[in-house]
């Protein structure tokens, strides 16, 4: 978590720095070492959001890109059980960035309960995820649109494809460059995607505006 609350402000996390969680109200532990970045954590008890997972420098990256006060916005579902979004505009959109393994249920719930959802996947993390990715791009087929290069993949070509197809929503693959690969669209076992300039997708996103898509015609080879 990046942020506590002390004295009804938002901080972020410092050595001898004394907070409260914005979501439960219960006492945090800045942790500051010299290995992981700086964040808060709970004293002594799970995360109060289920969903919630460590902080990482990737993660803190692309946090870095939106204003403070649109990072970590509590929300509670029906049954009143806690769910911090990554980023939730003024627009209304949450935006979650995904550094470690989901599995497909709870990815799935988590779409459900945001709704006006977009996530971002860390494509790095497991070593052999981009060579495969590319492969893919390799074996599938690509067409020419006036807007750029739209690939076609084949759903079990890449384990990324295979996880994150079903949650239904806008998923940008970040392999560490400056594009991400956007999941635009399903047809049976076909994904469309292409490849997008971050700068773009954080424009889109900070200002409203809808996203670059894929529209079905009579694609070229």
């Amino acid at each position: 978590m990046r942020f506590a609350i002390h004295n009804e402000s938002r901080i972020e996390a410092a050595p001898q720095a004394r907070g409260l969680c914005p979501g439960c109200g219960a006492e945090l532990v800045a942790k500051c070492g010299n290995v992981k970045v700086w964040h808060w954590a709970h004293k002594g008890q799970r995360h109060c959001d289920p969903w919630w997972e460590n902080e990482t420098e990737w993660r803190r990256a692309w946090k870095n890109n939106f204003p403070t006060d649109w990072q970590e916005i509590p929300a509670r579902d029906p049954k009143g059980e806690l769910h911090i979004a990554d980023i939730k505009t003024p627009h209304g959109l949450v935006v979650e960035f995904q550094h470690s393994h989901l599995k497909s249920d709870e990815a799935l719930q988590r779409t459900a309960f945001h709704q006006n959802i977009i996530w971002v996947v860390d494509a790095m993390r497991r070593k052999t995820d981009a060579s495969q990715f590319m492969r893919a791009k390799y074996e599938g087929m690509r067409h020419d649109t006036k807007d750029g290069v739209v690939d076609q993949l084949w759903l079990y070509s890449a384990r990324l494809l295979k996880e994150w197809t079903k949650v239904g929503v806008i998923t940008a693959f970040d392999f560490g460059g400056e594009k991400v690969w956007l999941l635009r669209r399903v047809r049976s076992d076909w994904i469309y995607g292409f490849e997008y300039p971050k700068t773009k997708l954080i424009e889109h996103i900070s200002e409203g505006s809808p996203f670059p898509d894929v529209l079905f015609g009579k694609p070229g080879r």
